[in-house]
């Protein structure tokens, strides 16, 4: 029910704002979502649900 979640990356509790992959499709089931060119993905370790509006981390989860 949040305006504007977003899906990005990020790295030991910081999100980054360059890593923003588009608007969460779906809040269940599984979804795929195209990194932004030139980002090196192996130096991420969590991926986040980013409301960009009120700018605030509405979720984040390890990768691995």
């Amino acid at each position: 029910g949040a305006p504007d979640p977003k899906v990005a990356l990020g790295v030991d509790g910081t999100y980054d704002r360059a890593t923003l992959s588009g608007l969460l499709q779906s809040n269940t089931g599984p979804s795929s979502y195209t990194v932004p060119a030139g980002i090196d993905t192996g130096a991420y370790n969590e991926v986040w649900i980013w409301c960009e509006r009120f700018n605030v981390g509405l979720a984040v989860a390890p990768i691995g």
